[in-house]
């Protein structure tokens, strides 16, 4: 028996060896290297199996030449970001975001855009479907989510009807999050001419496994002209048919349409090798309306900049009077905190809208463990019980707006593949602030002293939820 026991000793010290330089040489956030190695040494095969599963980033991801049609629009967008650092700064943009803008996508704002918000599951689907029966040449769409149920039969349906028309269908699926959705479901589709494929396919056997990356965007492009964004996934829940949800999509109309469909093609060239870069799919767009808008992508491969990240932090930093945000998985990290706290102690009127409930518990408790620093920083917080919220929108000053698909969370921020459009337009801001008073009205206020009184096993939940944070 001791020799069965010293061999699971030296089995336990060799995988500790060898894994402990790997998490080391990730070079992650402190506080998830710390938690895997802690992982690692009190539970080694479990630790193994999990950091294979969950901790490691092993993509080799293609990445196209951007012959872009940039050579084409360069010219252009050179204009664009001069147009863009004055009109902004005199709309009261603060001049060092606009700097910031450009470095993070080379483009910056781009004005002309016509932005219709898509508030209840049912107008944002009809809209949707409306856009595809309206599709003369393709329709471009990824999805996180996609539910074999009657949303997901609906909108599957219009896709064959522009298919049979002649009209070039493509839908890109993330593998984990539309695990639910079998190839059969689209087999219809797939006959008539579309395209369905699956992103990043998890392989147990492979090296790159992905299980941990994921694409979370949402995105649909419609003829080069039309897009749509924003955090509803594909199905009953989204639309309204299920439980109480509160989502958002956006249309829009206008050059920045060019960015979503710039991200469309990078993750269809991951996944297929096919390289759709070329005019028929980027056709001159003249601008339509009056709204300065920015799709801002992040990712695994973003890894110097993460672009959403970075601008929602700057923006917040920079705030002068208001910053109002809902989200519905809260995990920030450590400067997100800061700058909401920084915020508040300026005198600016920081306010977090969270689920009173939700799909994700132990990301719930993870949450919570982080407000009482933000209630004594002068945060004011309110959570949604009689809906989920399930859109992620910010509001800066009453001129910086965003939504998509980034929560305000570190898998968001790091580990998934995201994208928000960014506004830079007061009636676009008024618009989500509106909504967001709305919410409010009917939330509950966080206390401080309400949160005194919470129990000692609430705590104890919240506070190894925090433990887990930085790997949530």
């Amino acid at each position: 028996m001791s020799w069965i026991n010293a061999g699971w000793l030296l089995l336990d010290m060799a995988i500790i060896a060898i894994l402990l330089p790997t998490v080391i040489l990730q070079r992650k956030e402190s506080g998830a290297t710390l938690a895997w190695i802690l992982a690692i040494v009190l539970v080694p095969f479990l630790g193994l199996l999990a950091f294979w599963l969950f901790g490691t980033t092993r993509l080799r991801l293609r990445r196209r030449k951007r012959r872009r049609i940039e050579a084409r629009l360069a010219p252009a967008l050179h204009k664009l970001q001069a147009q863009s650092s004055t009109e902004l700064s005199a709309g009261g943009v603060p001049p060092s975001l606009l700097k910031l803008t450009e470095h993070l996508d080379k483009t910056g704002p781009q004005p002309g855009n016509e932005v219709t918000l898509l508030r209840e599951g049912q107008a944002a689907f009809a809209a949707l479907e409306a856009a595809i029966d309206r599709s003369r040449h393709h329709i471009h769409m990824l999805y996180y989510i996609w539910e074999p149920d009657r949303t997901g039969a609906r909108l599957r349906d219009a896709l064959l009807r522009a298919s049979r028309r002649g009209v070039e269908v493509r839908l890109l699926l993330d593998d984990v999050g539309s695990r639910s959705v079998r190839q059969e479901f689209f087999q219809v589709l797939v006959e008539a001419g579309g395209r369905v494929e699956r992103f990043l396919r998890v392989n147990p056997l492979s090296r790159q496994l992905g299980l941990n990356n994921r694409n979370h965007r949402k995105i649909v492009v419609v003829d080069g002209e039309t897009g749509f964004t924003g955090s509803m996934n594909v199905g009953d829940v989204y639309a309204g048919l299920g439980e109480p949800w509160r989502d958002l999509h956006a249309r829009i109309q206008g050059p920045v349409v060019h960015s979503l469909q710039e991200i469309f093609c990078q993750d269809w060239y991951q996944a297929t090798g096919d390289d759709l870069a070329n005019a028929n799919y980027f056709p001159q767009i003249p601008g339509i309306g009056n709204v300065w808008a920015q799709i801002l992508a992040s990712g695994p491969a973003d890894e110097r900049w993460r672009a959403i990240h970075t601008l929602l932090f700057a923006a917040i930093t920079l705030a002068r009077q208001r910053v109002w945000i809902v989200t519905p998985y809260f995990v920030p990290d450590p400067p997100i905190v800061m700058a909401l706290q920084t915020a508040a102690l300026r005198g600016v009127d920081v306010r977090l809208l969270l689920p009173g409930c939700s799909d994700h518990p132990l990301v719930l408790h993870a949450g919570r463990s982080f407000l009482d620093e933000l209630l004594a920083a002068g945060v004011q917080i309110l959570e949604l019980h009689e809906a989920m919220p399930h859109a992620k929108t910010a509001t800066i000053d009453g001129i910086v707006s965003t939504l998509g698909s980034a929560n305000m969370d570190q898998r968001s921020f790091r580990l998934n593949f995201e994208a928000n459009v960014f506004f830079f337009d007061a009636e676009v801001a008024a618009e989500l602030e509106r909504d967001f008073l709305v919410l409010c009205s009917k939330a509950t206020a966080i206390t401080v002293l309400g949160r005194q009184g919470i129990s000692r096993r609430q705590r104890l939940t919240e506070g190894l939820g925090r433990v887990l944070a930085p790997l949530l």
